[in-house]
């Protein structure tokens, strides 16, 4: 079995790292299904990763295809009959670029990130950028990170909003990250965001059974009542924090070790969210680990979360500008829980290449009696990926 060293607690990057082959490049590919069922979205991805190293820099390159398609319900139901909710087929298709400059000098190590994604209705562009110093003879690590993203909402024949919306986004985190141990590491995250503009679905809708009264040619008025569907109005602003405790330890009896961590969030949507996962990492032989894990999500509703506005005591207005009334019918933001379970494979069949298969279940479920449970979807998960050290 393999030797434990305390590499073996680190977490499992997205981004490239060169490993224990002594490589200076790196190379990665992953191709992801994302399949739920009954007919709902199908997303399948794309990633290719680089990273190079030269002295005391890295340099990292990440490019994306994100390809979407199925049925989403749009938050409408048909005329008149409120058990009739309606879904509508999309399709979509998103490009990412992120590219990645880290620089070491000292006890430091500066970070800097500029991302950019585009798809039909949606256009991104973020720059982060992190600053770590470790202390106690590098047992302590402190990072500190801002990151702005400035995005457009793009005007479509088939969005609400009928001109390019601005979204903006600020984002600003501490991190503490402590080697409590030979075998035992600990990590706490706090942010803080604030997003501000248009931030609402520019397809979702919402219902309401009304009576209005019109007039006839003879200028004779009468009643009538029909469904009318107004687009949703969220707030034009929403301030977010976040806090994130993980704890990892290594079993040398086991030769494996276990990750624990615990999430809170809070916005001002009068939201609350918390996440649990547990992680299993265990090093079966010198060349293959077995990764199972387990994660549970549960949040509170928006304040302005309504499946319809029918006996809501409140009247559309077709506005989308943040102003009141507020209302959206989005199920993703009800009250509601979401379990998920998995397990990930890896293996090393040389020292410069490393193969993985995960394999994961998604269950989201209501926790309210108002939403319909067909809006809650359930997912399977399958990626694979290959990295080359060299």
């Amino acid at each position: 079995m393999k030797k434990h060293t305390l590499s073996f607690l680190l977490p499992a990057v997205p981004v490239l790292s060169t490993g224990e082959a002594g490589g200076q490049d790196a190379l990665r590919y992953r191709f992801q299904i994302y399949d739920e069922q009954d007919g709902r979205l199908d997303v399948q991805s794309h990633y290719l990763d680089y990273e190079h190293r030269r002295g005391f820099s890295k340099y990292g390159l990440r490019l994306a295809v994100d390809s979407l398609s199925g049925m989403t319900p749009t938050g409408t139901h048909a005329r008149g009959n409120q058990e009739d909710w309606l879904f509508q087929l999309i399709e979509d298709e998103r490009r990412v670029a992120v590219a990645t400059i880290e620089h070491e000098f000292d006890d430091f190590t500066l970070t800097f990130e500029y991302a950019h994604s585009k798809e039909q209705d949606y256009q991104s562009n973020a720059i982060t950028a992190l600053v770590s110093r470790q202390f106690n003879q590098k047992n302590t690590t402190i990072t500190a990170g801002v990151a702005y993203a400035f995005d457009e909402v793009l005007a479509t024949p088939f969005t609400n909003n009928f001109e390019d919306e601005d979204k903006n986004t600020l984002d600003l985190s501490i991190g503490l990250s402590q080697i409590l141990s030979r075998n035992t590491l600990f990590d706490l995250n706090i942010g803080w965001g604030r997003n501000t503009g248009y931030l609402g679905d520019p397809y979702r809708r919402i219902s309401q059974i009304q009576t209005i009264t019109v007039t006839d040619p003879f200028g004779r008025p009468f009643e009538i009542t029909d469904t009318f569907d107004y687009p949703e109005n969220r707030p034009g602003e929403m301030n977010r924090f976040v806090a994130k405790a993980t704890a990892r330890h290594y079993f040398e009896r086991a030769n494996a070790a276990l990750k624990c961590s615990y999430r809170f969030f809070d916005n001002s949507f009068s939201q609350q969210g918390h996440t649990l996962e547990v992680k299993w990492i265990y090093q079966a032989t010198s060349e293959l680990s077995l990764t199972p894990y387990f994660r549970y999500y549960r949040q509170t509703g928006a304040d302005f979360y309504l499946p319809s506005l029918t006996d809501s005591g409140i009247d559309g207005t077709g506005k989308i500008d943040g102003s009141g009334p507020n209302y959206s019918s989005d199920y993703r933001i009800s009250e509601m829980e979401a379990l998920t379970w998995g397990l990930r494979i890896a293996w090393d069949p040389r020292p410069d290449l490393t193969l993985d298969l995960q394999i994961e279940r998604y269950e989201m479920g209501g926790l309210d009696s108002r939403t319909p449970s067909n809006f809650f979807p359930t997912a399977n998960v399958i990626s694979a990926g290959v990295q080359w050290r060299f």
